[in-house]
């Protein structure tokens, strides 16, 4: 019976990938006037395509090796969009098994992922900070199995190949922190990004000469302190209201104080056009940590049937209102 139960349970688990195979490959194959940042994707791949020196030796190396895998398979740019739809597919779904393990939470997970705006975002905007933050989600999920320091060390670093401001902002992810409640750390910083004038040329020089442009160039982009990013980035924090970090279990500590890291580093960037993206990092982080609090409700927290239900319902309604939240901003 167990060893039935255990191939039931792999063969549900593989199945799940399907539709994020489906739609890493409807939006892999979107036309090039779908997304912002894709024809700038599409000129990476033709620069790599006719060999131009000077736009080859400016992408991020991980990234360029993506170009050179994807070329591979055909001289059509749409093979790279596909394959890093694909790769963030994977990337994203083995970190779920990884850390959820149990066929309905991993069944949540797709869901929230899938409806998710940010998941959406990296799929067809900006793929090298989504290819960064999918193998820094990976990444983590492993070091968490596989529980040795070296590892962190280790797996910190391939995210920095694919964006390397991206990766470097993803790197608390590994800290692995789960006997503390990092809370107090994330309202420290999201006061300290009140005060961004202060520290923005300071921080500015340290910026890579590709990426200054989005600190001296003149865009509508509202820069400074944002009380909408904030008040967005603190939601999650509500959550301890329902499940108690104490009662928590270790993968969901360890994600949420990820969550709260990032997202702090995040504010502390807002200085810089087009910010959000940074916020990303941790934004997309949200479908698994929902979908462990889901387990975590079902799992002990709460005993009464009655209760499981309740909170369960509202945990997935609080994460469908986020996503209809930000969907309606980009409308708007």
């Amino acid at each position: 019976m167990r060893v039935n139960t255990f191939t039931r349970n792999n063969l549900s688990i593989g199945l799940l990938f399907i539709p994020m195979a489906i739609y890493a490959t409807y939006w892999g194959l979107r036309p090039v006037n779908v997304g912002t940042d894709t024809p700038a994707y599409i000129g990476m791949f033709l620069a790599y395509l006719r060999q131009d020196p000077i736009l080859v030796s400016s992408i991020d190396k991980g990234f360029l090796g993506l170009i050179a895998f994807s070329y591979l398979f055909s001289k059509n740019p749409q093979s790279l969009l596909l394959i890093v739809c694909l790769l963030e597919a994977i990337c994203f779904y083995l970190a779920g098994v990884i850390l959820l393990r149990r066929p309905f939470y991993i069944f949540l997970y797709v869901v929230f992922l899938l409806l998710s705006p940010f998941y959406l975002s990296i799929n067809i905007n900006i793929l090298r900070h989504g290819m960064a933050i999918a193998v820094a989600l990976l990444g983590m999920s492993l070091v968490f199995q596989l529980r040795k320091p070296v590892y962190k060390l280790i797996l910190a670093c391939p995210p920095v190949l694919f964006h390397n401001v991206a990766g470097l902002l993803a790197a608390p992810i590994f800290i692995g922190i789960n006997r503390i409640n990092m809370v107090y750390i994330w309202l420290t910083l999201a006061t300290f990004s009140m005060f961004s004038p202060a520290y923005s040329s300071f921080v500015s020089q340290y910026f890579d000469g590709r990426y200054l442009n989005y600190v001296t160039s003149e865009t509508t982009y509202r820069t400074g302190f944002r009380p909408d990013f904030t008040f967005f980035s603190s939601l999650p924090i509500f959550l301890l209201l329902i499940v108690p970090f104490r009662k928590m279990s270790i993968e969901t500590r360890w994600v949420l104080n990820a969550y709260l890291l990032v997202s702090g580093l995040g504010l502390t960037m807002n200085f810089v056009a087009f910010s959000d993206r940074f916020l990303v990092n941790s934004w997309v982080m949200l479908p698994l940590l929902f979908a462990l609090v889901v387990r975590d409700i079902n799992s002990g927290v709460f005993k009464k049937r009655v209760n499981k239900q309740f909170f369960t319902f509202i945990v997935v309604l609080g994460i469908l209102l986020i996503n209809l939240v930000f969907y309606l901003r980009l409308a708007s």
